[in-house]
């Protein structure tokens, strides 16, 4: 095919649908421009950025006419973060295209053509609902022109650039995180400067200062600060603890991680514990959960919790089923189901995890759940004898990360023969594969499909997806 656009080219361009990440779609003929940071409906001036054979990308110079479904996003950040690249869209706009992505995806990618998805359930609040929020020191600011040009540029707080994991932009607030965020940033930062702490150099694995992670229960309005270090100096902080503990009344937890490593995780080898208890408080329904600063947690409290009612919904469980979740972190989806189920045996690969999710069982009374600590890729492969203990699951919950599940994970969930499976997945790519690997064994029906809405604004969607054996 011949292209029809050079690079540097500037060209007028109408602006037609959404990719999967944010980015506008046009087309000349056949041949697809993928433009940042537009929106269907917009005819914009754009300068070719990139060029491939059957695609390029743009970027967009001017608008030269409105879209009726562009809104302006209330975030001084958006054009340079990337974290919320839907932002722009009217809201019940980006739940249209969420659902023609999930729709596209089990049609086209998975070839089920006659299945039908659900309208995505809506997020109850599409600002404030994060209650986790991981930022990044960096001695290399981001500098964005004629912005913030006062301040220094070997100290940043805030966000990774989009494509730069060592520069980071410093940022005054994230919308989408909770309400302290702000004032906890600058309280930070403030210290930081004034007492000549480093910020980290992800390159060269120097500087003291790395991450700021902020957890604030939602329900409980309980808020946890760690602040992650290269090293352990932890003696500095007390002067820091005792004005956030002036200033926020909240405050229940603050932790000093030590992480050496050279990865970019927020996860460490040690933890010194500055104030408080060394976890927060958490609701969910009837049930109440232990978030420590290494917990995985759904990060949108509200919206878990419509989450967790719909896979208690496709589920169907009974006082006679015994219910396997795959994948069970601290035991949120677990817990849930306990209380109708004769008893619910969880699997997950992180210690920590397991721990908190007995220790969740216990603080609400529930004793019919047993969590088993391993690899589910290897763990029956090690330990065959326990697949023959264990009671055969009737329900089977699968919630993996997002990569999916290893290929013999999904030969043996076909072996198990469970009447109902519930997958839950925050990435459907991965959840259409898997699903399609599934029935090519097994020949499970696809009997519902529900996305939920767990983080607006971003191009990610949350699916639960029922599958039921033919005879049951």
């Amino acid at each position: 095919m011949e292209r029809p656009v050079k690079k540097h080219q500037e060209i007028a361009l109408n602006i037609t649908d959404l990719a999967y990440g944010g980015a506008g779609i046009a087309h000349l003929g056949d041949f697809i421009i993928f433009a940042k940071n537009a929106v269907p409906g917009q005819r914009i001036n754009a300068r070719i950025t990139k060029v491939k054979n059957s695609f390029a990308e743009a970027k967009v110079l001017s608008v030269i006419e409105e879209g009726p479904e562009y809104r302006k996003p209330p975030c001084i950040y958006f054009e340079h973060c990337g974290g919320c690249s839907h932002q722009q869209l009217d809201y019940p706009a980006q739940l249209t295209y969420l659902h023609k992505q999930v729709v596209d995806l089990y049609r086209h990618l998975g070839q089920f053509t006659s299945v039908s998805v659900s309208a995505p359930l809506p997020a109850l609040r599409i600002y404030r609902y994060r209650n986790k929020m991981e930022f990044a020191f960096s001695d290399q600011r981001w500098l964005i022109e004629n912005f913030e040009t006062e301040k220094p540029e070997n100290f940043a707080l805030g966000l990774r650039a989009p494509g730069n994991y060592w520069k980071a932009i410093d940022i005054n607030d994230c919308l989408i995180a909770p309400e302290e965020t702000g004032k906890v940033l600058s309280i930070v930062r403030d210290f930081a400067l004034q007492n000549n702490l480093s910020a980290h150099n992800q390159k060269k694995h120097t500087g003291f200062l790395r991450h700021l992670v902020l957890r604030k229960a939602a329900n409980t309005n309980q808020l946890m600060i760690n602040i992650v270090t290269n090293e352990d100096r932890h003696n500095l902080f007390p002067p820091l603890v005792e004005i956030l503990k002036s200033k926020f009344d909240n405050l229940r937890c603050v932790v000093n991680t030590i992480a050496k490593g050279w990865s970019g995780t927020t996860l460490g080898e040690s933890q010194h514990l500055l104030f408080g208890n060394d976890h927060i408080l958490e609701t969910l329904g009837e049930l109440t959960f232990k978030i420590s600063p290494a917990s995985f947690f759904q990060t949108n409290t509200v919206m878990a919790e419509k989450l967790y009612e719909t896979v208690h919904n496709y589920a169907g469980v009974s006082k006679e089923d015994t219910v396997w979740d795959l994948y069970c972190g601290t035991g949120s989806i677990a817990l849930f189901l306990a209380r109708n189920s004769k008893q619910v045996i969880g699997f997950e690969v992180v210690k920590a995890a397991v721990k908190d999710a007995n220790i969740n069982a216990e603080i609400n009374g529930i004793s019919n759940t047993r969590f088993i600590e391993g690899d589910l890729d290897k763990l029956f492969q090690k330990n065959p004898e326990l697949l023959k203990e264990l009671p055969a699951p009737d329900i089977l919950i699968i919630d993996p990360p997002r990569g999916g599940m290893h290929p013999k994970l999904v030969k043996l969930v076909a072996g198990l023969l469970p009447k109902t499976i519930v997958y839950v997945s925050c990435n459907p790519t991965t959840q259409v594969r898997d699903i399609k690997m599934l029935l090519e064994q097994r020949p499970y029906v696809i009997e519902k499909i529900q996305p939920v809405d767990m983080f607006p604004h971003t191009p990610h969607i949350e699916v639960v997806t029922k599958l039921t054996a033919p005879d049951s």
